[in-house]
């Protein structure tokens, strides 16, 4: 498997309206339906031209032909949140937790723009490498995200599929250095300025408290929130305008009510998902981006991103260091950051909520926010929270792509899809760590062969 990570060039098929066959000795489509044995995909350019089993299945002349026949074949995976420029750093290993993490992202965001988006164009690998195909962005300084997708759109740079959303709009009091952005015509100003610039989709910050300054943690009235209910409209309502759809960061029962009675598409985080909350992500038809793995991001430290940078020699490396990392705490069960309640506590508890989601029908996406490389470890909670394999595979493809107003182009391996393709050695369906044992990534019919991982 390490064969595929280990080659110190770059070798890309260059993409034209070359046909490719692929054979796939087991399919997972991504619309939720079981696996299949056999399957036969025919790509041409960027798209999907047929899906098919083996026995009936022509190669169309000239084609050239991708054999994973020993191989589990599926979409692409989504990561439906994330800063591409962003980690998780977290001080010195004596002082590991607490507002520590935060404040570190915040100084790497008052970085000049070229340091930022040379951390990006490693993480972005990082993400491509572990079999993510496609970032739903949400939240980037100086268009970091915008100038990242054309490198990677014009071959300049490998990467994932962006779908960018420029700088959050985040109100003063918000997360400095980030520009505050104020009343109602200065937010619609933001937006159009965010879809000029390329934007597909508008992240606004929502909370109950004060982010920084010497104010930071000062919580706001019962029913407030960062924004009011005046400039939470007219965000929504531009973007909509404009054919955008909006995604909110929002925590708490008051933000996320504001955010869902506004019309927001989608809630990144949703950590406080009571009964009523569920009842009004079903009556909106809104949809739910589950971020776990950076709860845990006050664990670690320095010498562990040192580790994804100069000694792991695979995703799958970082991936089992960090998955080992989490489960130690876990184990030692502190109390957690969100609650205040013992760590296992507070993980059944978010584990009966997502099953609720689930069983409403509400969409539910993995996102990664700033724990670089480890989607996996998102979807493995889903798994732990009772979620089938199937089910959480789901998450970062089919359905997944349905919760970010995606799924008309990725997420399925179905015709007219982009051919956004991965396969893995091992039956996923059945054991989820065997995710991480990805050998083959293409984006939009380009197959990445031979890139290294570093």
């Amino acid at each position: 498997m390490r064969l595929f990570f280990i080659a110190c060039t770059i070798a890309t098929v260059a993409v034209g309206q070359e046909t490719i066959v692929i054979r796939a000795g087991r399919l997972i489509d991504g619309t939720g339906s079981p696996s299949r044995e056999n399957a036969v995909i025919v790509v041409k350019g960027d798209r999907i031209e047929s899906v098919g089993q083996a026995s009936n299945a022509a190669v169309p002349p000239g084609a050239r032909v991708i054999d994973l026949s020993s191989d589990t074949v599926l979409p692409g995976l989504i990561n439906g949140h994330d800063h591409p420029t962003v980690r998780a750093f977290t001080g010195p290993e004596v002082d590991r937790q607490g507002r520590n993490s935060l404040i570190m992202q915040l100084n790497e965001m008052g970085e000049p723009a070229g340091t930022q988006t040379i951390r990006g164009v490693r993480d972005l690998r990082v993400d491509l490498l572990s079999g993510v195909t496609s970032e739903y962005v949400v939240g980037e300084l100086h268009y970091n995200d915008v100038n990242l997708k054309q490198m990677i759109d014009t071959g300049v740079i490998p990467g994932p599929r962006m779908y960018s959303s420029g700088p959050w709009i985040m109100p003063t009091s918000g997360y400095d250095p980030i520009p505050p952005t104020d009343g109602p015509w200065a937010m619609r100003l933001k937006v159009r300025k965010n879809v000029e610039a390329g934007a597909h989709h508008i992240k606004i910050l929502l909370t109950q408290g004060m982010a920084t300054g010497p104010s930071s943690g000062r919580r706001f009235a019962a029913d407030g929130a960062n924004y009011s209910k005046e400039e939470l409209d007219a965000v929504v309502g531009e973007a909509h305008r404009l054919g955008a759809k909006v995604t909110a960061h929002a925590s708490d029962v008051t933000s996320i009510r504001m955010a869902l009675e506004a019309g927001c598409d989608s809630i990144q985080h949703a950590t406080a998902l009571t009964p009523e909350m569920v009842d009004l992500f079903v009556k909106h038809h809104a949809a739910i981006v589950n971020t776990y793995a950076a709860t845990m991001q006050t664990y670690f430290t320095p010498k562990d991103f040192h580790f994804l940078d100069t000694e792991a020699g695979s995703p799958a490396d970082w991936i089992d260091h960090s998955r080992r990392l989490i489960s130690r705490v876990v184990d030692e069960n502190p109390p957690s950051r969100f609650t205040n309640k013992p760590m296992q506590q507070s993980l059944k508890e978010r584990y009966v909520q997502l099953q609720m989601a689930r069983d409403r029908g509400i969409p539910i996406a993995v996102g990664t926010d700033n724990m670089q490389g480890l989607l996996n470890i998102d979807v493995d909670h889903l798994v732990d929270a009772g979620f089938t394999p199937l089910q959480a595979i789901s998450a970062a493809t089919g359905v997944g792509a349905k919760a970010l107003g995606l799924d008309a182009e990725v997420g399925t391996i179905e015709k007219g899809k982009f051919a956004d393709i991965i396969s893995v050695k091992g039956r996923p369906d059945q054991n989820i760590r065997e995710l991480d044992k990805v050998h083959f990534v293409m984006v939009g019919g380009r197959e990445f062969t031979g890139l290294s991982f570093r």
